[in-house]
């Protein structure tokens, strides 16, 4: 699944929303059970960003893309089996359909970031963690953990994705 950035706060529509810059501490505490040792708690200081509302959906993807890698089918299911790779060639297509400047410039293997760019980019790890907590210092976005039937991800125990934007 993949969620959408784009680079300016000016680039807004009706499926993006503004996060606000802030200041939160990310990574997890040493006591944290299954923390990783990559998690250091630090402060992080975001500045201003659009991030789409939901996941983008299969519908999309195949919009932009003219195909659909999932493995769960469904319009309105998020889009699934793409690797980042896949990920930034989607937000440089979006871009150019819409007249944007496409944020990454690929060669071979090699993707570097053009920060002047005013398209669509994944979010930072900085930016996701601090739109995914919600404002919250607990692991997950309302709680210490994520139960299985409430997880949209590969190791779930539920048996299809959940629609974008509902997981």
């Amino acid at each position: 699944m993949m969620a959408l950035s784009a680079c300016t706060a000016g680039a807004q529509d009706e499926g993006m929303v503004l996060i606000q810059v802030g200041t939160f501490q990310m990574g997890s505490p040493a006591t944290e059970p299954e923390r990783d040792a990559d998690e250091t708690l630090h402060e992080v200081t975001v500045a201003d960003f659009m991030m789409s509302r939901t996941e983008v959906s299969q519908q999309e993807y195949e919009r932009v893309m003219g195909k659909n890698p999932s493995e769960h089918k469904g319009s309105c299911l998020p889009v699934e089996n793409v690797t980042w790779y896949d990920a930034i060639a989607y937000c440089n297509a979006l871009s150019q359909q819409e007249g944007l400047t496409p944020c990454y410039i690929v060669s071979g293997t090699t993707v570097t970031w053009n920060l002047s760019a005013n398209g669509y980019r994944l979010p930072t790890e900085e930016e996701w963690e601090y739109a995914a907590r919600g404002g919250k210092q607990t692991p997950f976005n309302d709680a210490d953990y994520v139960h299985d039937s409430e997880a949209n991800c590969y190791n779930a125990t539920a048996i299809t994705t959940m629609p974008a934007g509902t997981g």
